[in-house]
């Protein structure tokens, strides 16, 4: 039940777990200090935003993938011969240090130590509605 909690959050939380690209003005040296100073708030705030997502989400698998590996070792293996046990202890330990490397990207994304992954769709979405703030026009429209 607690895995499928946890899943049922992954997916809900999914759309949402993307980095979010920041646009730093390309005149930022001819902007006032206020702007300029406003514009490093802004870039801050996207920064923080990014990591508290993908540390989030990262979380969330983790939890997942270790309730899942919880489940298999609860299983019944007496059934299973000598051979079969140990193929799937064997499975259950491969899977149990991917946890492991995934919950390991958690606190360099937190201390800024890595940075989260774009979304590369996302990117372009950006980029268009970048351009068309700053222009009035859509990329590649007259």
């Amino acid at each position: 039940m607690a895995r499928t909690l946890v899943d049922e959050i992954i997916a809900g939380r999914s759309p949402m777990a993307a980095a979010v690209p920041y646009f730093a003005p390309t005149d930022i040296g001819c902007l006032t200090p206020a702007m300029k100073e406003a514009e490093s708030l802004i870039q801050e705030e996207n920064d923080f935003g990014n990591r508290l997502r993908a540390a989030i989400q990262m979380s969330l698998a983790a939890a997942s993938a270790s309730l899942r590996v919880t489940e298999s070792l609860m299983q019944d293996f007496a059934h299973l011969s000598l051979p079969e046990r140990q193929k799937q202890l064997a499975r259950c330990a491969c899977d149990a240090q991917a946890c492991r490397d995934i919950a390991g990207h958690v606190a360099p994304i937190l201390s800024g130590k890595e940075a989260p992954k774009l979304d590369a769709l996302l990117e372009i979405k950006r980029v268009k509605s970048a351009v068309y703030e700053r222009f009035g026009r859509w990329p590649g429209g007259e």
